[in-house]
């Protein structure tokens, strides 16, 4: 994976592999499952649409009835923008995505949210701790930090640190 500005600084390009790409596409599946079909009571959902207003019940009511359908529609739009990109029809070579800047903010907008998602399933709270049990969901855990990685190497070539 290759992530670089676009001339003139107005975007990014992304150089993946093609099976980087089916990943990609296949974890934004998974994203808008959660957010389509996901339980109230599950903890990912959680993380992705926490409560504004944990001590007023009245408030996180109103809260969630005014702003959910728009928060989700928001985050499953980013995951099927994500999906058209990386769609590719055979394995093998690469699969280059040129991104302005809204479309880039708006790939870190679904790498923020799969990052969650992933944090949940594997037992990540805080990324600075390493508390979460190694031993479980390698493949989920794997997915996190190279989700990572990726929202890194964007962000540094959309808002590098002048020095």
């Amino acid at each position: 994976m290759i992530v670089a500005g676009l001339s003139g600084g107005e975007g990014v390009r992304i150089v993946l592999e093609t099976e980087e790409a089916m990943l990609l596409s296949e974890l934004a599946d998974q994203v808008d499952s959660v957010l389509l079909l996901g339980e109230a009571d599950d903890p990912a959902l959680g993380r992705l649409l926490p409560n504004a207003y944990p001590d007023d019940h009245e408030a996180a009511h109103d809260y969630t009835r005014y702003t959910r359908d728009s928060l989700v529609d928001g985050k499953r739009q980013a995951a099927q923008r994500v999906r058209d990109a990386t769609a590719v029809e055979e394995p093998g070579g690469v699969v280059q995505i040129e991104l302005d800047q809204s479309e880039a903010w708006g790939w870190l907008t679904f790498l923020t949210d799969l990052r969650l998602i992933l944090a949940e399933r594997v037992g990540i709270v805080d990324e600075d701790e390493a508390e979460a049990d190694e031993t479980r969901d390698d493949y989920l855990r794997a997915a996190y930090e190279w989700a990572g990685f990726v929202q890194g190497s964007m962000l540094e070539v959309l808002d590098p640190i002048k020095g």
